[in-house]
């Protein structure tokens, strides 16, 4: 004995399956896309810190050789921390300079630009901003 469908059920519940499991790809999709986006914000922001610390690495270089040397001219590029780093020093005065340091990371650049008092206790920045189109 088999057992007829109504006339108007056929396939429905085949349709309410298809339904189910495309909703369930776009939601699917989206979070995929979702956190595609995220990771890719977490690289930049990962990047970004990278390239601050290298940048205020090559000025805290810099800062040490001037305490020692007033006539210190810089760091030469040099390979550091993954990333690399320069300074340029600019005498303004009597134990006054003006430090350039650079830091470049994965295809990125920073520069800070920094106004630097010598003394006896050591070198100390007294201005620090971020040099924009530095070269």
């Amino acid at each position: 004995m088999t057992r007829r469908r109504p006339r108007g059920q056929t396939g429905f519940a085949l349709l309410v399956a298809l339904v189910v499991v495309l909703l369930v790809s776009i939601a699917l999709g989206l979070l995929a896309a979702a956190l595609q986006i995220r990771m890719r914000l977490v690289r930049q922001e990962a990047q970004t810190l990278k390239l601050m610390a290298l940048s205020d690495a090559a000025l805290a270089e810099t800062l040490a050789s001037l305490t020692y040397d007033a006539s210190f001219e810089g760091v030469a590029e040099q390979t550091f921390g993954g990333g690399r780093i320069a300074s340029t020093v600019r005498p303004l005065g009597s134990n006054h300079y003006e430090v350039l340091a650079t830091a470049s990371y994965a295809g990125k650049e920073r520069a800070v630009d920094a106004e630097v008092v010598r003394a006896p206790q050591g070198a100390r920045v007294v201005r620090w901003e971020r040099a924009v189109g530095h070269r």
